[in-house]
């Protein structure tokens, strides 16, 4: 019988397998993990301008073999997973059947799950946000600190350090382009008159290696963060998959999707099919750590809980496309990188509610993306658009989620032999969007005073973030179905979360690096127990 089982590849999953290899327990993770064979090794690792002045088989990555590069019909969810990432979603699998009513879900079975497409944002909670789940900042900032000396953190102190402590391991921020460094001067003539209406703006704090760390970065700034990982600069899980791998007492196993496990007094079957058939793992311990929506629908399904709905998050998402006036006739510069160039945090709601923004140059995704959107026929379009997309600063806006009973998850038994379905119905309520609109208006004035001129608000629709969470809530108070402060599932007494599903609900911050983090103490935490 082995030590632990994890279940997953994703930020949680090697986060809570690391601490609990780096305690000496024996651990077999459990994986579809699927990759990308097909387009990976065409794109060169050379600056994306070079790349499209010169290369003749670009068409190949940019757009795909079969064009599934190309959006047809609205802007949606997954915009960013261009051909080179679509393998990340597993939204045709057959096994993974799920009804929703327009709220946007993206499944995965990759190697490295979600997080192969991670936006590589970092947002530490602070003592109020982590209040909910029964932790203290002081409590957690040691796991904090080791995810950022595992994964590779940069930014530097500036006026967002009250909202994202540094740690001791963090690295110099990256460049800003010329977009970022002209809207960054502006806020420093406005800075009081700004941070007394709760605004605030510095570097976004990025899990991006600008020195050369764990044989990974140093960042070369060549664009290519949605195609490629040509210096592995950016995290993403699977560099961390690859360090246990040489661990002698991690095993991992891909092609196994896991249906269920079982409970024994002393420890947990769990079940997994492989292209052979079923194959049965035992072990002391069982992490699940198969994104929110898998790990809901392997522990719904092994306890039975068929038809008994379970709360479902996800951060409330807009993006709002902005003309920045004092970049208007000026060069943006080749040499950048793609990620987000700066965070705004807006503090509302008598500074009991938070709203974040991240801040886009817009470029390596492609102009033609745009096109569709602007009212104009194409050849006018890409015209006006070569002309302003070096003023473009695109601003993705991040609202906090809280549970209600109209956002649920049930599992609903398969019939006939078909697999069981899962069922989403996510439906805020009027008080909760008039919020967000009156947000939104107050972040978009200071906008405006910095010379940004929004163009339009577009809400790709509920889910469309990808920031799924809270199912298996962790609360100090207890009740079913819901998870421990050590993360244990309470209906069992060998199953632990090392997801989203830990949290009862989401700030407006992403939530993959203190999922990092809480996974990180989960591990450490069961390694002592299973000692």
């Amino acid at each position: 019988m082995i030590d632990v089982v994890v279940v997953g590849s994703g930020p949680g999953g090697v986060s809570a397998a690391a601490a609990l290899v780096a305690a000496g327990r024996r651990v077999l993770m459990l994986d579809v993990g699927r990759t990308d064979s097909r387009y990976a090794p065409l794109v060169p690792a050379k600056p994306f301008p070079e790349l499209r002045r010169t290369d003749p088989a670009q068409h190949r990555y940019f757009l795909g073999d079969d064009l599934e590069g190309v959006p047809f019909g609205p802007v949606k969810v997954g915009a960013q997973l261009t051909p080179p990432r679509q393998y990340i979603g597993a939204d045709d699998d057959p096994r993974l059947p799920v009804d929703s009513d327009g709220f946007a879900v993206v499944q995965s079975l990759a190697r490295g799950g979600l997080g192969a497409g991670w936006g590589a944002g970092v947002f530490p909670f602070d003592d109020v946000e982590l209040r909910d789940l029964g932790l203290a900042l002081a409590e957690l900032a040691p796991h904090y600190d080791r995810v950022v000396e595992r994964i590779g953190v940069c930014g530097p102190v500036d006026d967002l350090a009250a909202f994202f402590p540094p740690s001791p391991a963090m690295q110099p921020p990256l460049d800003l382009d010329a977009n970022a460094e002209r809207l960054l001067a502006a806020y420093a003539r406005r800075r009081a008159r700004l941070n007394a209406r709760g605004f605030f703006l510095g570097h976004a704090r990025l899990a991006v290696s600008t020195e050369r760390h764990r044989e990974r970065g140093p960042e070369r700034y060549l664009d290519l963060a949605y195609w490629a990982d040509p210096d592995r600069s950016v995290y993403r899980p699977q560099w961390t998959l690859d360090e246990l791998g040489r661990a002698a007492h991690f095993t991992y196993l891909a092609g196994r999707f896991v249906q269920r496990f079982e409970e024994a007094e002393h420890g947990v079957r769990i079940v997994c099919r492989t292209g052979d058939g079923e194959e049965v793992h035992e072990a002391r311990a069982l992490v699940l750590a198969a994104g929110t929506l898998g790990s809901a629908r392997i522990a719904l399904a092994s306890l039975g809980r068929y038809d008994v709905p379970v709360p479902i998050l996800c951060n409330p998402y807009e993006y709002v496309p902005t003309l920045h006036l004092r970049m208007l006739g000026r060069p943006a510069g080749e040499r950048r990188h793609g990620m987000a160039q700066l965070t705004a945090m807006l503090r509302t709601g008598e500074g009991t509610r938070l709203l974040q923004a991240q801040v886009f140059s817009y470029r390596s995704l492609l102009t033609f993306k745009l096109m569709k959107e602007v009212p104009l026929g194409y050849r006018s379009a890409l015209a006006a658009l070569r002309l302003l997309m070096p003023s473009f600063a695109i601003l993705g806006l991040h609202h906090e989620d809280r549970p209600t009973p109209e956002k649920r998850l049930v599992l609903r038994r398969g019939r006939g032999g078909a697999p069981d379905t899962l069922e989403v119905r996510y439906r805020p309520g009027a008080e909760e969007t008039a919020a967000q609109d009156r947000d939104r208006k107050r972040l978009l004035r200071a906008f405006r005073s910095l010379g940004c001129l929004p163009l339009a608000t577009v809400r790709p629709g509920h889910g469309a973030n990808m920031h799924y969470a809270g199912a298996f809530p962790m609360r100090p108070g207890g009740g079913d179905l819901t998870c421990d402060a050590d993360g244990r599932l309470r209906p069992c007494r060998h199953v632990y979360l090392a997801d989203g599903s830990v949290f009862p609900w989401l700030p407006a911050k992403g939530l993959t690096f203190t999922l990092m983090a809480c996974a990180d103490r989960v591990g450490a935490r069961l390694a002592a127990r299973v000692a």
